[in-house]
C-alpha cells in the first residue's frame, strides 16, 4: 500500500488540486457568456465546498448540476447587478484618469467612489454562494444579499478584497488564473458558511449519519 493508497495524505492532496483546477478552469470558460456568471460561480462555490472542503466526490458533476439547476434563477440578478457594478467601476476609472490633473479634490472623491463601491460588490459576491444555499426568486437573492453585505459588513471588505486580489493575479498571470476562482472560493466558504448555517434548518440525526457515510 504506503504512498500507492489512493487514500494516503499525499494523493487525497493531489486529489484536492485537481479538483482545484478543475473547477477554477470550468468557472472561466463557463463564465465567458457573462450572463452564465452567477450560475456558473454557484456551482464554483458549491462544489468547492461540499467536494474540495468536504471531501465529497463527483466534483464537476455537483459543479455541473448546480450550474443548470441554478442557470435561469440567475440570469437576471446577474444582468441586473452586475451591470449596476459595471457602471460604478467605468465611474472610478473616470475619476481616476482625473487624479493626476486635479489634485486632491479628485483623489478624494475616488475614495469615496471607492467606498460607495464596496456595497454593490459585496452583495454581488454574496449572491451566487447565497442561490447555492437556499432558493430564491430575483427579488428574493438581491434583498438578502444586500441584507448579509451590510450585515456582516467585515466579512464582505474582506470578501471582496479576495475577489479582487483572484481578479488582479489572474489578470496578469496564466498559472494564478487556473487557480485563483476556486482559492477564492475557498476562501469565501470560510467566512460565508459560519453565516449560512445559522440559517440552515438542522438536519435530523439520521440524515446526518447517512450523508458521513
Amino acid at each position: 500500500m504506503g504512498i500507492f493508497d489512493p487514500k494516503n495524505d499525499f494523493w487525497q492532496f493531489i486529489a484536492k488540486i485537481a479538483d482545484v483546477l478543475m473547477l477554477s478552469v470550468a468557472w472561466l470558460f463557463l463564465s465567458l457568456p457573462v450572463v452564465t456568471l452567477g450560475a456558473a460561480t454557484a456551482g464554483l462555490y458549491d462544489a468547492t465546498v461540499k467536494c474540495v472542503l468536504e471531501g465529497r466526490n463527483g466534483t464537476m458533476v455537483r459543479f455541473w448540476e448546480t450550474f443548470r439547476r441554478e442557470l435561469r434563477s440567475s440570469l437576471l440578478p446577474t444582468l441586473l447587478w452586475g451591470g449596476v457594478c459595471a457602471l460604478l467601476i467605468a465611474g472610478v476609472w473616470a475619476v481616476r484618469s482625473r487624479v493626476v490633473f486635479e489634485g486632491v479634490a479628485a483623489v478624494v472623491l475616488l475614495a469615496v467612489w471607492y467606498a460607495v463601491l464596496l456595497v454593490p460588490v459585496g452583495c454581488l459576491c454574496w449572491m451566487f454562494p447565497l442561490l447555492s444555499r437556499f432558493t430564491f426568486d430575483a427579488k428574493g437573492l438581491i434583498t438578502t444579499a444586500l441584507r448579509f453585505t451590510l450585515g456582516y459588513f467585515p466579512r464582505t471588505l474582506l470578501i471582496v478584497v479576495m475577489a479582487v486580489a483572484g481578479v488582479i493575479a489572474g489578470g496578469w498571470l496564466l498559472v494564478p488564473m487556473l487557480v485563483a476562482p476556486a482559492l477564492v472560493a475557498l476562501g469565501w466558504a470560510g467566512l460565508m458558511e459560519p453565516v449560512f448555517r445559522k440559517y440552515m434548518p438542522t438536519p435530523p440525526a439520521s440524515q446526518e449519519e447517512t450523508e458521513e457515510e
